[in-house]
């Protein structure tokens, strides 16, 4: 009996010692898990980042005056800063702001984050005053912000800012309540255009004779080809390509008062920085009858801003001014647009 104990007793202790070396390696290696916070981190390090944001209201191409915003005490400015570990996202920060009628609009937030090296990608859009939700842009992910589902044009406060620059942090490792700032230039990857008509006076004239009929009329924007609904803030670039995008209003007669009649406006993304976004620019009466078209070719410029004069209210309903189909550069002579002033 006391053999068989001296027998087990050694086996036990030649396991042990075969498996010693196992658990003294394993304890060395760690393995990324997530904070309570959601962040992907190891190293408890915690750095505080100041970050110091600054974006220009001002266009810096075609007209190049801020936009007189009106019903600015329904808006928020919004800002969303997102750090990336390994193109995942590890931390969302989001801040609220006042519309000022400065041109030159600054913000500022502290976060604290592990010491790693990460991408800050920041988005800078409106919401309303009453409501945190997004409201143009469909923000749950930056990778890529798109448009909202329903499709938003003639709306003055879809402008967006964004800026996407590296966070060194790694070399905090094992430093305890450091402080670091952070300076960000934001830049507006959209152009801003607005479509105005000129030709008032001869619309009432037509209905007065009788050519037109009705008392309200739909005008319509068409991007008539891929157009992109959203914009990569991580990499910079235009995503999600769509077709038969449109946005309309319905206006009633204009009155004889009336000089000039804004038929549409929007901001759009503008890929590589520059873009040709050719559009349809439809007038319809009240039974869906098309009295007017004007095909026309945007050529637009991130950061650009710019004014589009025509006859939209009476051009030929077959498509007779502007870009048509077969369009050759040559651009109708009645279309004016506005330059610097």
């Amino acid at each position: 009996m006391k053999q068989e104990i001296y027998t087990i007793s050694i086996f036990y202790r030649l396991l042990c010692l075969a498996l010693l070396p196992f658990f003294t390696t394993a304890c060395l290696y760690e393995y990324p898990t997530l904070t309570k916070d959601g962040e992907l981190g190891i190293d408890p390090t915690v750095v505080n980042v100041n970050v110091d944001l600054t974006l220009n209201l001002k266009f810096a191409h075609g007209i190049t005056e801020t936009v007189d915003y009106t019903g600015a005490a329904d808006y928020r400015h919004r800002f969303i800063v997102d750090a990336y570990l390994d193109r995942q996202l590890a931390s969302r920060h989001i801040i609220y702001k006042e519309p000022t009628d400065d041109e030159e609009f600054t913000a500022n937030l502290s976060m604290q984050l592990h010491a790693r090296d990460y991408q800050l990608v920041v988005w800078a859009d409106y919401v309303k005053a009453d409501n945190d939700d997004d409201l143009y842009y469909d923000t749950s992910t930056l990778v890529p912000a798109i448009n909202t589902k329903a499709y938003w044009g003639n709306a003055e406060y879809k402008d967006v800012f964004y800026a996407s620059q590296p966070l060194p942090l790694g070399s905090y490792r094992d430093q305890w309540d450091v402080e670091i700032p952070v300076s960000i230039e934001m830049e507006r990857p959209v152009a801003r255009y607005e479509l105005i008509a000129d030709d008032v006076k001869k619309f009432l004239k037509n209905i007065a004779s009788g050519d037109i009929t009705g008392n309200k009329f739909t005008l319509t924007v068409r991007y008539t080809n891929l157009f992109s609904t959203g914009w990569n803030a991580l990499d910079g670039i235009a995503k999600n390509a769509l077709r038969y995008i449109s946005y309309n209003q319905t206006i009633p007669v204009p009155t004889a008062e009336t000089e000039n009649l804004r038929v549409g406006l929007d901001y759009v993304f503008v890929p590589d920085g520059n873009a040709d976004i050719p559009i349809a620019v439809e007038v319809a009466d009240a039974k869906g009858k098309v009295i007017a078209l004007t095909y026309l070719l945007l050529e637009c410029k991130a950061n650009q801003n710019q004014i589009i004069h025509s006859n939209f209210l009476t051009a030929d309903p077959s498509g007779g001014v502007g870009f048509d189909p077969d369009y050759d550069d040559n651009i109708n002579d009645e279309i004016e647009v506005e330059s610097n002033k």
